[in-house]
């Protein structure tokens, strides 16, 4: 059973891309906050043949929904989607002892753990990670974080490993510049198009692009271009206010959510990821397979990705880096480079070997918990 309080952006990639190869021996109930983003995640479930169960948003009927279905049903194992959801597990499977591992999709950001509340919100969180039987990141970038923020993992008995995230390459092995796209929005193909696929929230640094836009516009480029970006998330109307601040706000076009990002990566001309931080760059992985050009910050979580890949990686997500990086690709031909890498990375990232890695450490967490409790019993 998959537990999830936020079942938006790459969480919600992350169970369509893996829980569609768990196998059949494996039946997968999600249990989530009803959200913005519901619609997708009912779709999502009907793909991969698992039963949805919608909670709750706020975080005592979340734990109730929780409580309930533990008491209902019996589950061999469940798997927390991030810190807040093993909080809300955590209480609650006390009674009922189910082998409980818990999947790390984020940092422990410190601008939310200061004062009092803050020093609570560490404490109980830290205490639910060691609660845990296993703790599994993305990465290795964010299972060294966690183990540098918690120090009482290295006291307990928690198993802790990293499984680098995945995506499936079917859905983006099509052939480059489909066209379909650039029509539905009106875009001819004399046009750059840049591409920002994600949410809109600090962590993305969508601000850094707004600024190296501007910069950009302080140049005489040949070419006609605009970034298209992609998205949900609270900042969206802080940051077009930016960047209509900023004089950029024609190069920009906000879309909502779209759930075939295939057909996009098809008419970009590029990619830019200039992230403060990420657990683990799927986007980066979709547009290396995809064959398009990928502007990408040495963040923790996507420095790891884009190690060893065409990819051009800006020291912090620089705006003048990005500003150059984003002329340079607009006067010089990199396609073949990328399109070139595309076979490379759908073998790289391919979610088939992370939905096995991942099935091994379920069933060892589950056989685990059974010899404690045969221990205990004798």
């Amino acid at each position: 059973m998959a537990i999830v309080r936020w079942p938006l952006g790459g969480i919600r990639t992350y169970m369509r891309y893996v829980y569609r190869h768990l196998g059949p021996d494996w039946e997968i109930t999600i249990l989530a906050a009803d959200v913005q983003e519901s619609a997708a995640l009912r779709e999502d479930a009907r793909s991969i043949g698992a039963e949805l169960i919608l909670a709750h948003a706020n975080p005592l009927g979340f734990m109730w929904s929780v409580f309930r279905a533990l008491a209902w049903r019996r589950h061999d194992i469940v798997q927390s989607q991030g810190f807040i959801s093993a909080i809300a597990v955590c209480l609650p499977n006390h009674f009922f002892r189910i082998p409980h591992v818990l999947t790390v999709h984020g940092v422990l950001e410190d601008r939310l753990l200061h004062g009092f509340a803050g020093r609570l919100k560490r404490f109980v969180t830290n205490w639910a990670i060691c609660s845990v039987d296993a703790v599994y990141a993305v990465s290795e970038d964010i299972l060294a974080h966690v183990r540098e923020q918690v120090s009482c993992l290295a006291r307990s008995r928690t198993n802790q490993v990293a499984i680098l995230n995945g995506i499936d390459p079917e859905m983006f092995s099509g052939p480059r510049k489909s066209g379909e796209f650039r029509r539905s929005q009106g875009f001819g193909t004399e046009l750059f198009l840049f591409g920002f696929l994600g949410r809109f929230m600090p962590q993305k640094g969508f601000d850094k692009i707004i600024d190296a836009l501007a910069a950009l516009e302080q140049k005489s480029m040949k070419r006609d271009y605009r970034l298209i970006a992609v998205g949900s998330g609270d900042y969206r109307a802080q940051y077009e206010a930016l960047a209509a601040e900023r004089g950029v706000a024609h190069r920009i076009v906000f879309l909502p959510f779209q759930a075939n990002v295939a057909a996009i990566y098809c008419d970009l001309d590029a990619v830019v990821m200039p992230s403060r931080w990420e657990a683990c760059g799927l986007l980066a992985m979709e547009a290396l397979v995809s064959g398009v050009p990928l502007i990408a910050s040495d963040c923790i979580g996507l420095r790891e990705v884009v190690r060893d890949t065409p990819a051009i990686v800006v020291p912090d997500g620089d705006p003048v880096g990005l500003a150059q990086a984003m002329g340079d690709l607009m006067r010089s031909d990199y396609d073949g480079i990328f399109v070139s890498f595309r076979a490379t990375a759908a073998q790289r990232f391919d979610v088939r070997k992370s939905a096995q890695d991942i099935r091994m450490l379920f069933n060892q967490t589950i056989d685990g918990r059974q010899n404690s409790m045969l221990k205990l019993r004798n």
